[in-house]
């Protein structure tokens, strides 16, 4: 498959990276600051903490960016090694630059899949600003996808537009971890610019339509998908760091 991945490191004032991370026309920007010294109420003896907030295109942040945030946090909270710098703080910010027409289709029990992108775009955008700030360690990188399948008999795909198919009755993204080697991972594999490092499937939202369910086999396939899709947004990824590093910051 070929997604239409657009990457850019847009080098933000005030912040020690920053990433722009396309979908088509769906996008995210984030930024990093840090380490940097925690205030006491929020400092942890043992390790980093990390502050993310997620910031919608217009108005302000509401339920949804909350627990975005939440699930964001967790998955970066993973792939950091927060330990090398306890009681300091890691600032990211996320900030959605597209925006949504509607997170449901007009039957309000069927997910779109529109912002299982967006966050699959949310995902790679902090992936990257952690990566082009240099400044955190880290376990491996995320790369994530959303995937989508409009019922039961046909099979799983990977959803890279916005909205995504129209009535799907079961949708999700998936964040996978990639340059780790231990157990239960994910063996590499060869992708058309190169190898592709091991891998470890770290979280997802993977869901049914209300009422419907499916089995652990079908969630399966899903995965599967969605980790050939994630492997290429791996090797897009690949590119534009190298690139950036011969170039300058830039765009790819």
């Amino acid at each position: 498959m070929t997604l239409p991945v657009h990457i850019a490191f847009d080098g933000l004032s005030g912040v020690d990276g920053s990433a722009r991370f396309s979908f088509g026309p769906t996008t995210a920007l984030a930024s990093v600051s840090g380490p940097i010294a925690a205030r006491p109420a929020t400092e942890l003896p043992a390790r980093a903490t990390i502050d993310l907030h997620v910031r919608p295109l217009s108005a302000i942040p509401g339920t949804t960016q909350k627990h975005v945030a939440i699930a964001l946090k967790g998955i970066l909270e993973r792939a950091c090694i927060l330990a090398q710098h306890p009681r300091t703080l890691i600032q990211v910010v996320v900030q959605a630059l597209s925006p949504l027409s509607s997170t449901r289709s007009p039957d309000a029990n069927v997910d779109t899949g529109e912002v299982d992108v967006l966050l699959a775009a949310e995902i790679n955008a902090c992936s990257l600003a952690l990566l082009n700030a240099g400044s955190i360690p880290m376990r491996g990188v995320v790369c994530a996808i959303a995937v989508s399948q409009p019922n039961a008999t046909s099979p799983p795909r990977v959803v890279t537009t916005s909205g995504g198919p129209n009535h799907a009755e079961y949708t999700g993204c998936f964040a996978f971890l990639f340059g780790i080697d231990r157990a239960h991972t994910s063996m590499g594999g060869t992708g058309a610019s190169g190898p592709i490092p091991p891998s470890k499937l770290i979280w997802t939202n993977y869901r049914a339509r209300p009422g419907n369910t499916f089995s652990a086999t079908a969630l399966e396939e899903a995965e599967n998908v969605a980790l050939e899709g994630a492997a290429e947004v791996w090797m897009k990824m690949k590119g534009s760091l190298r690139a950036s590093l011969f170039a300058g910051d830039g765009q790819s």
